[in-house]
């Protein structure tokens, strides 16, 4: 059987955390999309929000895959470093896969691409705390609480990349003595060079970190159009998950 490999292509879904009502709505959708492993996961987060952010983490990831992959089965795993990993069943076929969350919202991206694809994203409130001074390095001029959480995303997108996390220390990630919005990062060898760039949701701050250049689709979302466009998925024409993931 001819198996249609989807063109490489970067998808970034942006959705709000979900009322309990919605969050309510989501489960029905959702629930019986997922394995027993994941949905054993997912009763782990006894707060409702952290449990509903995962829920919508899974909706947002279905709904990623649809225009390019939508009837292949993908297993969500997870990397030695904890990371999550979308795997395929056809050997040609690489996915790279990133969640972030903030107390008010998720994000997913999903990249499909050419072997040793990276992928990293973050996302952090407006209101949040800025990080720490020591999290820069003196050669990056931070000029205010937001744009330190601007730079903040850039540095966890990179990490999340590398596939490190803080084991790095973050004031070695440098994001430039200026409010740049994109860039690139020399990773370690034999890591190739990271792009990145940062943008702007609604009352957030988001930031990616990539291997490979990709056309980027953005689609911003309420937990209603996700709740919807799963609902309308039918047996023979969605993506199967396997999932267990952070």
């Amino acid at each position: 059987m001819n198996v249609h490999l989807p063109s490489p292509a970067l998808r970034l879904l942006f959705c709000p955390v979900p009322t309990a009502r919605q969050a309510a709505r989501l489960h029905e959708r959702v629930a019986a999309r997922l394995s027993p492993a994941d949905k054993a996961h997912i009763l782990r987060f006894t707060a409702p929000g952290p449990a509903a952010a995962r829920m919508l983490a899974r909706a947002l990831l279905v709904l990623a895959c649809l225009p390019d992959c939508p009837g292949l089965p993908a297993t969500l795993s997870r990397t030695v470093s904890g990371a999550p990993r979308l795997l395929f069943p056809h050997a040609a076929m690489r996915a790279a896969l990133s969640f972030a969350y903030s107390p008010q919202a998720v994000v997913c991206a999903l990249a499909l691409g050419p072997p040793g694809l990276l992928l990293g994203v973050d996302l952090e409130a407006l209101d949040s705390p800025p990080p720490a001074p020591r999290a820069f390095h003196p050669c990056e001029r931070v000029s205010g609480p937001r744009d330190a959480l601007r730079r903040w995303t850039i540095k966890e997108a990179l990490l999340k990349a590398q596939g490190t996390g803080l084991a790095i220390d973050p004031a070695t990630i440098p994001t430039g003595p200026r409010g740049r919005r994109r860039g690139s990062f020399p990773a370690a060898p034999p890591l190739p060079p990271l792009l990145w760039r940062t943008l702007p949701f609604p009352g957030h701050w988001c930031s990616l970190a990539l291997s490979h250049p990709l056309p980027l689709r953005i689609a911003c979302l309420t937990p209603a159009a996700v709740a919807q466009g799963v609902g309308k998925l039918g047996e023979g024409n969605r993506p199967h998950l396997c999932c267990r993931c952070p």
